[in-house]
């Protein structure tokens, strides 16, 4: 079923060059044994300038199992491999945090063992947006190229005193767009392809009432940093950066074995498991965009990722008695993907050689006084390095978080979180409430990818 809501030319903006077809697929359910769906056309405003026109689609990552029947109903090769597979190249572009003015310490590319599993198992709820050239020109099953590739995963979260008043947000990951060159010319880039999918990003925050956006960048990232700013800015939107710093620690030195053989896996544990989302909770529900807001969806989440990546999950120190003294979610990316450091700088030079940046576990919400944490992630160091091979630790963190001065390093990339809104007063209040000690804390330290 297609329906149509496509607004007026004079309810755009008229400072955009195009208005493109967006195709919205959703609803998708079987019926008589198959896979069905409806699809909602509309028109976006968009300043790019490819000169050829270009298919824009989102669908529910969950639709990646049954996508033929969706490239099928665009003419498309619906064959299911191709598919997969382009996805795999586009989202393979290395992630660029250098600058041309040399700022920046490296860029690298995150390589994914299966697509769409990996994904699937901790992003379920996102939306895939995707930018498509066609230029097959057979009247069906026409090749095509995937030009650009995002996800947006839906949250809720409770800014509020009141935490039964909830705001819905989209955390936006995968921002890429493809590298592909012909006559030795990258075709699409330079092309405002970025623009364009923001613009795409914007239609769907209107469709569904969505009035926050955040991700996080590189802060060098100099095509994601210009298409955010002009592009949220002709919609009208109101948009800041806020800079954090993602740390590295090398596992096999700052590992203790004696730390480790005192972790216990509690995810399977559900009275532990609640216990320590209870103190996570009261923790970081003030974090601006933190939605575990149900123990019920946190285990959920925990035990799918567990599920896929059988070393991930949630470890803690516990007394004598039993009860928790510290804790931390862990989230192994060594069996979701393998990364490729382009162009490293600094002590990330020696780090690159050494074959260590391979592979990273990722620690995240975790709980205790800081002299108790910082065994707890010594033993998790210890176990990534001698179970799994993983090389070094990635700790997101900020001034205002406790942890701070036990997770910096030597090894440092600097990031930015950006946040759209639609209203900045209330932003500002709700950053206001996050503060710990004047520094404003958003909610991004989960495992997402």
């Amino acid at each position: 079923m297609t329906t149509t809501n496509i607004p007026t030319l004079e309810e755009l903006r008229d400072v955009f060059d195009k208005r493109r077809p967006y195709f919205h697929i959703k609803n998708g359910r079987i019926e008589e044994g198959l896979f069905k769906f409806d699809v909602n056309e509309s028109l976006v405003a968009s300043e790019d300038t490819f000169e050829e026109d270009l298919l824009l689609i989102s669908f529910p990552i969950a639709y990646m199992d049954t996508i033929e029947p969706i490239l099928q109903h665009f003419g498309l090769n619906n064959s299911k491999d191709n598919f997969l597979e382009q996805c795999r190249e586009v989202i393979a572009v290395a992630e660029n945090h250098q600058s041309e003015s040399g700022g920046g310490k490296m860029s690298f590319q995150s390589l994914f063992y299966n697509i769409p599993e990996s994904i699937q198992s901790v992003n379920y709820d996102a939306v895939i947006v995707l930018s498509i050239h066609v230029y097959g020109k057979q009247e069906a099953a026409k090749d095509y190229r995937i030009v650009g590739y995002i996800h947006a995963n839906e949250f809720d979260f409770a800014p509020y005193e009141d935490e039964t008043k909830i705001e819905r947000g989209y955390y936006y990951n995968m921002l890429r767009v493809t590298e592909h060159v012909e006559n030795g010319e990258k075709i699409y880039r330079r092309k405002k392809i970025f623009s364009l999918m923001f613009s795409i990003l914007h239609h769907l925050v209107y469709q569904n009432g969505v009035n926050f956006c955040f991700a996080c960048m590189g802060k060098e990232n100099q095509s994601i940093k210009e298409a955010l700013h002009r592009n949220t800015l002709l919609h009208g939107e109101y948009y800041e950066r806020l800079p954090f710093t993602m740390y590295s620690k090398i596992n096999r030195l700052y590992g203790s074995k004696k730390e480790y053989e005192r972790l216990v896996d509690i995810t399977h544990n559900e009275a532990l498991l609640r216990k320590y989302y209870d103190i996570m909770h009261a923790k970081m529900k003030n974090y601006l965009f933190y939605n575990h807001l149900k123990f019920e969806d946190f285990q959920k989440l925990m035990l799918s990722m567990k599920a896929y990546s059988p070393t991930s999950g949630v470890y803690a120190h516990v007394d004598a008695s039993g009860n928790i003294v510290t804790a931390s979610g862990a989230m192994n990316w060594g069996e979701y993907l393998t990364f490729q450091i382009a162009n490293p700088k600094g002590i990330f030079i020696l780090a690159q050689k050494s074959g260590i940046m391979k592979h990273f576990f990722k620690p995240s919400m975790g709980i205790g006084k800081p002299e108790d944490y910082k065994k707890l992630l010594k033993g998790l160091c210890y176990k990534y390095h001698k179970e799994a091979g993983v090389g070094v630790t990635v700790i997101s963190t900020s001034e205002g978080d406790e942890y701070y001065n036990i997770n910096k390093s030597l090894l440092d990339d600097q990031y930015a979180y950006f946040i759209i809104c639609n209203d900045e007063k209330k932003l500002q209040q709700f950053k206001k409430r996050s503060e710990v000690n004047g520094h404003p804390m958003l909610f991004l330290d989960q495992p997402i990818i």
